[in-house]
């Protein structure tokens, strides 16, 4: 029943702008053959012509204010009473004007229902048989008169009834196969708005889009005109739609190498960015090539993915932090009990110096600890920079080293010539961090955890089984074997799945979080495990270049002395600022000191000091806005910052000053000289 409501809704729209091209034709063609008959002086067709242009007016006001099927009944009711006109008014039956019927059969079968169409019929055909009996019986004198027989007049109403019903089934025929086809393209577009995804259609030869459901319209803020006129990389365009512009490639490799998948960042109309998911493949509609994509909105997604990182790398450092607690209280257990050993020994120099050189070791061990731990845990997030995978996977197993079981081995094998990647040095340490911290789950009793560096050269996504979609180029390939328990087949393909887990009290985010970390940086990763002799998980992360570091340049203003120089101290630590206070002065320095940013500006002039030790965190001002205004009084102001951050964090923030060193905290008293000579340019002394 609704399907049948439909169609008849559909049929009707049909029928109004069909009526409109009919009465316009009937005016026209009306008007034409009037002025034709006034020329040649027939006065009975001009009269008819005038009649049907006038009422084919009437009728089509009449359809533009909503009237279609009482304009359709007066159509076909003028048409036919005009066609009996002319029988009556001309040659009877054998008038020519009875060749008007078939078109006016065909004009009620298009216009009107099956039961309408019926009665013009039976209307029609009865009219015909009144004026063929009318002329055999003699009340209708015509021409033709004596020519009418019986069967004339029955072989007319037959020839008339028969071309009915083929006209009738031809156009009902062609009326439900046009309906049934807009009935379809209507639910095939209410399906594609239905639907929460945004779907594209893409022209196959140059990325242009052709068609759009109602949510690509929503989620990029626009009309479908907007969407449809923008020509990828069009520079004069209002409202520039990136993602055409950066689909285009992929339209082409959907094309040629199959479906293609990518996210990337994305402009509404207004100018707002979002994340989103877009899935390419080429199909063939309306018998031309396209490419449809589905995209979805993620930018949900990727927060949360984000937000279930920093909740990994917190989760992580709390299970290293029971070895990384027990290793630093080592290192304070000999670091105080030597302290308390010089005090009872202060008259043996010997016992005082073993006892130093005691509290120096185990000084040396807390810092390197620190270091590692503000490496792992820094927070310097979505910075895109060259990244030493070696060091790295050092760093993650000097860190491991102290918090896992002694009864499993770490070892390495780094083969790759090449191991620069680009991205975030924090996230790629997090995600080897997880993986290490799951093999070591997966061993309660020891084992063997080892990692493997190598480079590989992909030509092709399709040559490689796994099917991974990398670009072609050259990778680092990290593997991360451990011979433990291995992974069931039948959750092979969970593995990577959020929250999924066979821990009692795991999360299931860690290695989502690592295939995340992976695919944010272009990259891939593949497992494999048999159960029983372990598992392999495989990253590959594209080769970038090699960075380039910033080397201090030494000024060839103001030369010193031999350790001679006024050096200003900008430290809020009592304790750090009086032991570098200290250490310079035994160097041979004339130190000045003061615990503040807005003090060191008050403090220094231009020309006044050599050398300025700068604090980065400070209450008042940080190191780099004391920097800058430092230099915005003297350009030629040598600054070196102290921190006791991660020195990566703090590069980032220095790239307009490349002249300025980074001292990471704790130093020892001699690497600080040796650093300042350098700076200052002086020799080591004698």
């Amino acid at each position: 029943m609704g399907t049948r409501k439909v169609e008849d809704r559909f049929g009707q729209d049909l029928v109004e702008p069909l009526l409109r091209r009919v009465l316009l034709a009937i005016v026209v063609a009306a008007v034409l053959i009037a002025v034709v008959s006034a020329v040649l002086g027939i006065t009975r067709i001009l009269f008819s012509s005038l009649i049907n242009a006038a009422t084919a007016g009437i009728m089509l006001v009449l359809v533009r204010r909503g009237c279609v099927l009482a304009a359709s009944l007066a159509v076909s009711l003028v048409l036919a009473l005009s066609t009996i006109y002319t029988l009556v008014s001309g040659y009877g039956l054998l008038d020519v004007g009875v060749l008007a019927l078939p078109s006016l059969f065909l004009l009620t079968s298009v216009l009107l229902s099956s039961r309408w169409t019926l009665a013009v019929v039976v209307t029609t055909n009865l009219t015909v048989l009144s004026v063929g009996l009318s002329e055999r019986w003699g009340w209708l004198v015509t021409p033709n008169s004596a020519f009418v027989g019986y069967d004339d007049i029955f072989d007319a109403v037959i020839l008339l009834t028969t071309t009915a019903a083929f006209v009738q089934y031809l156009v009902s025929t062609l009326r439900r196969s046009i309906v049934q086809a807009r009935v379809a393209q209507a639910r095939t577009r209410d399906i594609l708005d239905a639907t929460s995804d945004a779907i594209v259609i893409h022209d196959a030869n140059d990325g242009r889009i052709v068609e759009v459901n109602e949510t690509t319209l929503l989620m990029f803020g626009c009309s479908r005109s907007d969407l449809l006129a923008y020509t990828p990389g069009s520079l004069d365009h209002e409202r520039s739609f990136d993602y055409v512009d950066q689909a285009v490639d992929y339209v082409r490799r959907a094309v040629t190498d199959g479906s293609q998948s990518f996210e990337s960042s994305a402009r509404d109309k207004e100018g707002h960015t979002f994340w989103l998911e877009a899935i390419l493949r080429a199909a063939n509609i309306g018998n031309e090539r396209c490419v449809v994509a589905v995209l979805r909105d993620i930018t949900a997604r990727r927060r949360l993915e984000q937000r279930v990182r920093e909740a990994e790398t917190f989760r992580a450092v709390g299970q290293l932090a029971g070895g990384i607690a027990h290793d630093f209280n080592n290192q304070l257990v000999g670091i105080l009990g030597n302290a308390e050993f010089m005090i009872e020994v202060a008259g043996n120099p010997a016992e005082v110096r073993a006892c130093a050189e005691s509290i120096l070791t185990s000084g040396r061990r807390a810092a390197d600890l620190t270091r590692q731990l503000l490496a792992f845990a820094r927070r310097g997030r979505h910075h895109n920079l060259p990244v030493n995978l070696h060091q790295l996977l050092g760093e993650v197993v000097a860190l491991a080293c102290r918090s896992i079981d002694k009864r499993i081995v770490l070892e390495q094998q780094l083969d790759a010539e090449c191991a620069v990647t680009v991205g975030d040095a924090s996230a790629l340490q997090n995600a080897l961090l997880n993986l290490l911290l799951n093999a070591r789950d997966a061993m309660p009793s020891g084992g063997t955890v080892r990692f493997v560096t190598r480079n590989v050269n992909l030509p092709h996504h399709g040559d490689r089984d796994s099917g991974s979609g990398l670009a072609p180029g050259k990778y680092v390939e990290i593997s991360v074997t451990d011979t433990g328990s291995g992974i069931e087949p039948n959750i092979m393909s969970k593995v990577f799945e959020p929250f999924f887990t066979t821990k009692s009290s795991g999360t299931g985010m860690g290695l989502a979080a690592v295939q995340g970390t992976v695919l944010e940086h272009q990259g891939t990763v593949e497992v494999e495990s048999e159960v029983g002799r372990g598992s392999t998980f495989r990253l590959f992360l594209p080769v970038g270049s090699e960075a380039k570091v910033l080397e201090p340049t030494v000024s060839s203003l103001r030369p010193l002395q031999q350790n001679r120089g006024r050096i200003l101290v900008v430290d809020d630590e009592a304790a750090v600022a009086s032991t570098i206070k200290r250490a310079l002065k035994r160097g041979g320095y004339d130190v000045n000191s003061c615990s503040g940013g807005q003090a060191a500006l008050a403090l220094y002039q231009p020309h006044t000091f050599d050398l300025v030790l700068l604090d980065m965190m400070m209450p008042d001002l940080d190191g780099v806005e004391v920097l800058r205004r430092l230099r915005s009084s003297d350009a030629t102001a040598r600054v070196v910052i102290m921190t006791g951050h991660a020195p990566e964090s703090i590069q980032t923030r220095l790239l307009e000053f490349p002249d300025v060193t980074v001292l990471s905290k704790p130093f020892l008293p001699n690497e600080l000289l040796k650093k300042v000579r350098e700076i200052l340019g002086q020799a080591e002394p004698n």
